[in-house]
């Protein structure tokens, strides 16, 4: 049986995915984060744990990591690495497949190393404006874009916050994973590409 504590730490989930999507929360001037932390403040008070125990359950150098991270995804993101790099391979004289694996390749190599999510978010205005230039629907390209990027994540160590939780608390070896990773990635990029550029549609 479930008591009222229960459904009360799934309602105030359902509160933070919800704003999660929009964003914030209506009527709050709170962002995404704000809402996380606010989420995080409402468990703790409906289920009593004790804050030396939820402490606990917090991966410090999980945390230390993605955020050193993301300080140095969001200065290149400022600095136009990424939007110099996107333009680029734009500027490539290259046929449609050709600049679909382009920008699959690029997009996947550099979520190995940075945030897949910094790569969308600095790439896609970028992508879409090329397209248009070009006469091509950028429809493919986006999803290329996006999917290349969680691909790419899973090659590293450091692509995605859940390899980085995995790879602390399993104190797993960065070289090994990513020879492991290597194959499955590649593969998986190389069926991205063939089924965006020759797949129903192209």
């Amino acid at each position: 049986m479930h008591d009222g504590r229960d459904w009360g730490v799934v309602a105030v989930f359902g509160i933070v995915y919800l704003g999660m999507f929009l964003g914030g929360l209506p009527r709050l001037k709170l962002d995404r984060s704000g809402v996380a932390l606010l989420g995080a403040i409402a468990v703790l008070a409906l289920t009593g744990m004790p804050l030396d125990e939820a402490a606990r359950s917090v991966d410090l150098p999980t945390i230390v990591l993605l955020f050193a991270f993301m300080v140095v995804a969001a200065q290149m993101r400022l600095g136009g690495f990424y939007t110099e790099v996107t333009r680029r391979v734009g500027a490539m004289p290259l046929s449609r497949a050709g600049l679909l694996a382009a920008l699959i390749a690029a997009s996947g190599a550099m979520s190995a190393v940075f945030s897949n999510d910094i790569i969308c978010l600095a790439m896609t205005p970028v992508v879409a404006r090329l397209c248009l230039q070009r006469g091509l629907d950028p429809v493919p390209f986006l999803i290329g874009l996006a999917c290349a990027a969680n691909i790419g994540s899973a090659a590293t160590l450091i692509g995605n916050p859940q390899n980085m939780l995995i790879g602390s608390v399993l104190q797993l070896d960065f070289g090994a994973y990513l020879r492991e990773a290597a194959v499955p990635v590649a593969v998986s990029l190389v069926l991205l590409w063939l089924w965006l550029a020759f797949g129903p549609g192209a």
